[in-house]
C-alpha cells in the first residue's frame, strides 16, 4: 500500500507508538512536540486515539476548531498545531470508528485541515497494532516512529509486538523511552526504578533499537499534574529542575530536521 500524495506533502512524520495502553504515550507525544516546537520548527500534532483523544486536555484546549475556506483550522498552543476529534465532539460523548468511517476520519483530518506545511507531523497513535496504523501507513509517508514502553514483561511483550507490525510495514523505529522508568525522592535525591526486574535495555531489545537510542523518564506527580493542567512540564520550570526537560531534548535532538536548535 501507498501514501497518497498531497495530504502532507512537507512534513516529515513522526508515528509515537505504545503496545499497551496506559505505558504514558501521549504524554511523550506532548512533551515531544512542544520540544520540537521550542526548537524554531513547525510543528503539527495529529491525536489519532479516535476513542480516546486525550492531547486537549493535555493542551488545555476545549473549544471547537475555526473552519476557514472549507478547512479545518487547528488550534495553536505552545507553538503547536493540533488535531483532535476530542475537538469535535462534545465531552463525554462515547466515539465508535471501526472500517471505512475510520479510514475516513483520518484522512479527514489530513486533507481537510490547514496544517500550513509543517516541518514536523507528530501522531499521536492508540495503543496496540490495528487499523489506524494501517490507515496511516496508507495515506502518509512515514519517515519514523518513537516506541514508548515501561520496563516490565507485560509491556514489553505488547511493544514487540508493535515494533514488529512497524518493521512489516517498512516504518524504522527511530527511538524509544522506558517510560516511568524512576522515582526520585524529593528529600534525599535518590532514585529509585519502578519495575526493577527490568532494565532499560530490555526495552531497546523490544523495541530494536540501540541501547544509546533508548530515553527513560522518570515518573513524578508533576508531570501528571502539568498535562493535567494544560501545559506540558517541558516548558515548566519544574520541568526544568527535575531534568526532564532536558531528557525531552536529548530524545528530539535526532528526530528533527537539521533546521532546529534544540
Amino acid at each position: 500500500m501507498t501514501a497518497e500524495a498531497g495530504l502532507l506533502p512537507a512534513a516529515r512524520v513522526l508515528l509515537v507508538c505504545g503496545g499497551k495502553g496506559g505505558v504514558g504515550k501521549s504524554t511523550v507525544a506532548a512533551n515531544l512536540a512542544v520540544t520540537l516546537a521550542a526548537g524554531g520548527l513547525r510543528v503539527g500534532l495529529l491525536d489519532t486515539d479516535l476513542q480516546g483523544p486525550s492531547l486537549p486536555v493535555m493542551f488545555g484546549l476545549d473549544e471547537r476548531p475555526a473552519v476557514r475556506a472549507g478547512l479545518i483550522v487547528p488550534p495553536e498552543r505552545h507553538g503547536v498545531r493540533l488535531m483532535s476529534t476530542g475537538l469535535l465532539a462534545a465531552r463525554h460523548h462515547a466515539l465508535a470508528w471501526r472500517g471505512p468511517l475510520l479510514r475516513g476520519a483520518l484522512k479527514q483530518m489530513l486533507r481537510d485541515v490547514a496544517w500550513e506545511d509543517p516541518d514536523v507531523l507528530v501522531v499521536d497513535t492508540p495503543p496496540g497494532t490495528g487499523e489506524v496504523h494501517m490507515g496511516l501507513h496508507g495515506l502518509l509517508g512515514i519517515w519514523g516512529a518513537v516506541m514508548v514502553t515501561t520496563s516490565q514483561r507485560v509491556a514489553l511483550e505488547d511493544t514487540r509486538r508493535c515494533a514488529t507490525m512497524l518493521r512489516t510495514l517498512g516504518i524504522p523505529v527511530r527511538a524509544a523511552v522506558d517510560n516511568m522508568a524512576h522515582h526520585r525522592c524529593p528529600e534525599c535525591g535518590s532514585e529509585n526504578r519502578i519495575f526493577s526486574r527490568n532494565l532499560p535495555k530490555e526495552a531497546a531489545e523490544a523495541c530494536g533499537v540501540d541501547p544509546e537510542r533508548v530515553t527513560s523518564i522518570p515518573i513524578q506527580p508533576e508531570i501528571a499534574e502539568s498535562g493535567d493542567d494544560g501545559t506540558p512540564v517541558v516548558l515548566t520550570a519544574l520541568g526544568e529542575a527535575l531534568g526532564v526537560s532536558e531528557l525531552y531534548r536529548r530524545l528530539a535532538s535526532p528526530l528533527a530536521p537539521a533546521a532546529a536548535a534544540l
